[in-house]
């Protein structure tokens, strides 16, 4: 699978989850998010060099859904020439997506019975709650923050695609107590895990590795032809995914108009 096919499928992937809307153009595939007006769930993905109409008809459509003018693609030296141009019309790079896969071998399954998928609202509940703990402020291995109102969005995501197997959720218990937890989204041959975390109080004890790990062995038994995570370079994450076996196949970078 190429890059760029990786990319748009994933935005399948994540439609009437993070994406409600999807718009087709000439140039560009622009993925809307009604939830949150970042440009991360806000952009026009491309992948080749754009004309100056092509740019502005992406900027208007944008601007009509209220959200600040974003171009994400590949981070690939021909594409060095697309990064000049959105130089040149007032684009600066926001940020940068290190895409890693893991290709399903050499991992210890000895802990996995530790793993319980959520089958019901009470499983939910536990995911949630678990969930919520493990990502607090001022935690050095945790770049992100609070939560929030993304709960909400994953108990929707929940809610609206489990009973098909297109979302999963795992938590994973020491003993009796959730400690971490992980998603699976299953679609268009990728296998996405996401929302992977561990209680501070048992940081080092690889709960964070087994939740992960899981996951990869779950989603090649689906069929998924790859299996993938987004971080960022130079973040604990992106460490601590090499660490378990996961490769960073290619980048892809985020322009915004400031």
């Amino acid at each position: 699978m190429k890059n760029n096919d990786f990319l748009k499928n994933y935005i399948q992937l994540q439609t009437d989850i993070m994406y409600q809307e999807v718009i087709e153009t000439e140039a560009a595939t622009i993925p809307l998010c009604n939830i949150y007006d970042s440009s991360f769930f806000n952009y026009a993905q491309v992948d080749k060099l754009i004309s100056e109409e092509q740019l502005e008809e992406i900027e208007s459509i944008l601007k009509q859904k209220n959200r600040m003018p974003a171009l994400y693609f590949e981070n690939r030296e021909d594409l060095q020439i697309l990064k000049n141009f959105l130089s040149d019309k007032g684009y600066q790079q926001s940020w940068e997506d290190s895409w890693m896969f893991h290709d399903g071998q050499d991992i210890d399954p000895t802990r996995f019975d530790q793993v319980k998928k959520v089958a019901n609202d009470q499983d939910l509940e536990v995911f949630q709650t678990t969930f919520d703990s493990c990502y607090q402020e001022k935690d050095p291995q945790n770049p992100y923050g609070t939560l929030g109102d993304y709960l909400k969005t994953s108990e929707r995501a929940w809610i609206d695609h489990h009973k098909t197997n297109r979302v999963e959720y795992f938590i994973v218990y020491k003993k009796n107590t959730p400690v971490a937890v992980a998603s699976l989204t299953n679609f268009a041959n990728i296998g996405y895990i996401s929302n992977v975390g561990s209680l501070r109080s048992v940081r080092g004890e690889g709960f964070g590795k087994v939740a992960s790990l899981y996951c990869v062995v779950k989603s090649f038994q689906n069929q998924n032809q790859v299996t993938a995570l987004a971080t960022e370079d130079g973040d604990y994450p992106n460490e601590f995914y090499t660490r378990i076996g996961f490769e960073t196949k290619f980048s892809a970078v985020g322009y915004t108009k400031q």
